[in-house]
């Protein structure tokens, strides 16, 4: 009877929240609402017309009440309400520059003052596995590393949020996967909250799915950024995942981004200006469609969460799965090579 009540539960809360989300976007869509800003097309945009920009506040909010849902009916620790308000702050954050665009130096001040508040409240003085092996570090040590890696992923995931459906798309299958590794360690209302964020997210796709109606926006991504941040050092300080697995689970968000702006600071370009240099951009300046980008891309992430759920049940081989999500993330990357030189070849 618990298990059925249980499947019950974890079900009809998500779709619950897949079915708020859906409703409130078509409302706000429809009327045009001035909660969501106006994203202007410029040379470096994949868009044509102006679109409604900051779709992803519902994601966020309908999160956020869901997760108040969960706190009152489930196991639920203070320390995970202060995590969630750091999370709508960073939210916040991005709603601001959406319709008022913050400087670089403010917005990075901004989420370090919020992900350095919430790396406080989740670090438990926890152990570290790495490879198969357990490591104790004091978090004095690990506070500043920690929140470099959590800033720079919440802006990757913010630069990677530039075709119709691909953010929305991999942060679904991320977070469903996230979801059934903390169900398998019974972590219910880790779980519970995981599956509803992917359920709002599920949602937005409907609208954002080419050609989109609306995009995330920087409250979104920011946001999503940050529960993304938040869960992998939960999962791997207080429920003893694997480090490795959250970077080969997180690779192709972290690869793309972080390749594009190494590769630019390489060219000696600026990188705070706005760009079309991500893997992902060149493949539909090379004529490639969103849609097809989001299908490619989307299968490279379904076999990095096979990858990273086998080093989650295997973490000795965390060495190996790594390598070979790289190497995985190598070929998509020759990949695109191979599509912008045939375009070259074809046009000349």
């Amino acid at each position: 009877m618990t298990h059925f009540i249980n499947f019950l539960e974890f079900f009809f809360v998500p779709l619950a929240s897949f079915l708020l989300t859906l409703i409130v976007l078509r409302f706000l869509i429809d009327r045009q609402s001035v909660v969501f800003s106006r994203d202007i097309p410029n040379l470096r945009s994949l868009h044509i017309v102006p679109t409604p920009r900051g779709g992803g506040i519902i994601c966020l909010i309908v999160s956020l009440l869901a997760g108040l849902m969960v706190g009152i009916f489930a196991s639920f620790e203070w320390w995970m309400l202060g995590a969630g308000a750091c999370i709508a702050g960073l939210g916040i954050v991005g709603f601001i520059d959406d319709h008022r665009a913050l400087s670089v130096r403010k917005k990075i001040l901004a989420q370090s003052i919020l992900i350095g508040v919430m790396i406080g409240l989740i670090l438990d003085d926890r152990s570290w596995h790495l490879f198969g092996e357990v490591f104790v570090f004091p978090d004095v040590f690990v506070f500043w590393p920690v929140l470099i890696l959590m800033i720079w992923l919440v802006n990757l995931t913010n630069f990677i949020d530039g075709a119709d459906g691909l953010l929305g798309a991999h942060g679904a299958i991320i977070t469903i996967t996230l979801g059934l590794w903390f169900y398998a360690l019974d972590a219910h209302a880790l779980s519970l909250i995981t599956l509803v964020v992917s359920g709002t997210l599920l949602a937005f796709l409907r609208f954002n799915w080419s050609p989109a109606q609306i995009f995330f926006g920087d409250v979104g991504s920011l946001a999503l950024g940050g529960w993304l941040a938040a869960i992998m050092l939960i999962g791997i300080t207080r429920l003893g995942l694997p480090a490795e697995a959250f970077v080969i689970l997180y690779g192709y968000i972290v690869f793309d981004a972080s390749f594009t702006l190494i590769r630019r600071l390489a060219a000696g370009r600026n990188v705070f200006l706005a760009h079309r240099d991500h893997l992902y951009q060149r493949l539909i300046v090379k004529g490639k469609s969103h849609q097809q980008v989001v299908l490619v891309t989307g299968g490279l992430q379904v076999i990095l969460v096979v990858l990273a759920s086998i080093n989650v049940v295997l973490e000795a081989s965390g060495v190996w799965l790594l390598v070979i999500a790289t190497a995985i993330l190598g070929l998509f990357t020759l990949y695109v090579c191979a599509v912008e030189r045939r375009d070259r070849n074809g046009n000349s």
